[in-house]
Order: structure tokens, then sequence, then C-alpha cells
């Protein structure tokens, strides 16, 4: 092999190693809350701290105001922005100034699903993002959603099924109601 050829194969080796994709997007989508989801939950808060007392159960009346105390703070924050990173290793977390860095290698991940975060009453997307969900070999940590813009999925998509393999994975209760009252 000549010297020209090894230099070639020694290029191709090192973009194959840089092969990344990188993207920076809010932890969350933010939704303005209106004075009468406050009012909801504020009245929600009073239906149960009533009920605890009159049960007597002053642990659970306790846990009713915490609850409403982090729901309120929760609601007001603006979502934090977060750089995620794709290698042929894994997939690299971390807030854009480096801090908090969280490694996930594809060895732990089972399947990859990309679902619409959003649908308006007739059906349609709504909202800025997508969702890419990871299924973790962790029981502890099942899942990994990570938010995508709908511009980057064909490229993601691409990239993962060099990795893991593509499966749907159902939307979880959970995720349902939180959207459903815009949290």
């Amino acid at each position: 092999m000549s010297k020209k050829e090894k230099q070639k194969e020694i290029e191709i080796v090192k973009q194959e190693e840089t092969k990344e994709i990188i993207w920076q997007i809010p932890e969350y989508e933010y939704n303005q809350k209106d004075i009468s989801w406050n009012w909801l939950v504020l009245i929600i808060t009073i239906i149960l701290f009533a009920f605890a007392i009159w049960q007597k159960n002053f642990l659970f009346a306790v846990f009713i105001i915490v609850a409403f105390l982090m729901i309120n703070f929760m609601s007001n924050r603006f979502p934090s922005i977060w750089q995620f990173r794709m290698t042929e290793r894994g997939i690299i977390i971390s807030l854009p100034t480096g801090e908090r860095k969280k490694f996930y290698s594809f060895e732990d991940v089972e399947s990859f699903d990309i679902h619409l975060i959003a649908y308006d009453a007739e059906g349609n997307e709504v909202g800025e993002y997508k969702e890419l969900i990871l299924k973790l070999k962790s029981k502890l940590s099942p899942y990994l959603k990570i938010n995508i813009y709908p511009t980057d999925e064909e490229k993601i998509k691409n990239f993962l099924l060099n990795f893991i393999s593509h499966q749907k994975h159902e939307q979880s209760l959970v995720d349902s109601l939180a959207r459903l009252i815009k949290f």
C-alpha cells in the first residue's frame, strides 16, 4: 500500500471517529400558565388539605402543602438549556458550560423511539419539539427522554440505527397527564 493510500485510510478513520451529532435544547417545552391554572391548583390543594384535616391525617396535610409549594415553584420555572452530543460510543448530556456531564453508552441502551410531544383536538402536531425515548437496560431508570428538533429527527434516527434498534414505546399515563395539564 502506498503512502498516499495509507494517509487516505487514516483520514477516513479520523472522520469516522469524529462522527457525532450535537444540539442544544430546553429541558422541557415551557407552557405559560394562566391565572385559571393557578386557581385550579389552589382549589384542589384546599380540598385535599381539608380532607386530610377531617381525616386527622396530619402527615398527608403536610405533604399536600409541600406538594402545592413544589408545583407552584416548578410551574413558574423556565427550563434549563442542555447540550446533547451523540458519538459512536454513546450520548453525552451536559449543560452548555460543560457542567453536570452524564454519559450513556449505547451498550446500556436496548432500543429507541421518537414521539410527537403533543397533539391538538384534531390530532395535528402541536409544539416545537419531538421526544427521543431511549429504553435503558437499567431497572431503576428504564427510560431516558430527550427533546429533539423535528428538523433533526431523520438525522438522529439514522445515526442511532447504526448502534441500537428502533422499537415502538408507548407513552405512559403520567406523561399523558402531564401534557394534558400543560405541566
